[in-house]
This record gives structure tokens, sequence and C-alpha cells, in this order.
């Protein structure tokens, strides 16, 4: 086992606002508007991002135990992962518009 660099944070002072969520190209963020989020060590490489991003200063880098091996191909898989979530979330979003306009259009 090594260390790995990983985002925490700190429950106590997190205010839900999301930015972390959205700015974290890996999806190592999770958690709802308003709520407290938690990071998802497996997927997290310790890019800073989020630290950056956090508004209230509660996100900090610690160092886990964790197997680093396979790295790239977490990091690799996990950003795609999330451009085809947004990719296809914009679709549908785009798809729908489209639908209502041809139905008030036919009314």
């Amino acid at each position: 086992m090594n260390l790995a660099s990983v985002a925490y944070i700190n429950e106590e002072n997190c205010i839900g606002c999301k930015i972390c969520v959205d700015v974290c190209p890996f999806d190592a963020i999770v958690g709802a508007q308003n709520y407290s989020h938690r990071v998802i060590y497996n997927e997290c490489p310790g890019c800073k991002i989020c630290v950056e991003k956090c508004p209230t200063d509660c996100i900090s880098i610690i160092d886990i135990n964790q197997d680093k091996k396979d790295i790239k191909d977490k990091v690799k898989f996990n950003f795609q992962r999330k451009k085809l979530r947004v990719d296809n979330y914009n679709k549908d979003n785009a798809r729908s518009i489209k639908e209502q306009l041809k139905k008030i259009i036919a009314d």
C-alpha cells in the first residue's frame, strides 16, 4: 500500500453549495444542494481543483493508504464517465424542450 492524496470535506463547514460536485472532472464528490458533500476516495486523484473552488475552505487534501497501481486507468475512466453523463443530460434536456415546443405549437 502507498499513500495517496485525496480530497477531504469537513462536513461541519460544508454549506452544500455543490460547486465542488460541478467542478470535479472525476465525479469523485457526491451530495445534494444544501446538504453536506462527501468524497469517494477510490475515485479521487487529489487534483486540488475542488480545494481552489470551495467558497468556505472546507476541503483539504489528506494522505490515505491506497493502492495506486491502477490510478491512471481510474482517472481516465472517471473523466470519460462524467463527460458522457453531462452530454446525455444536455441531449435529454434539449429533446424535452423540442418536444414541448412542438406540442405547444400544435395546440
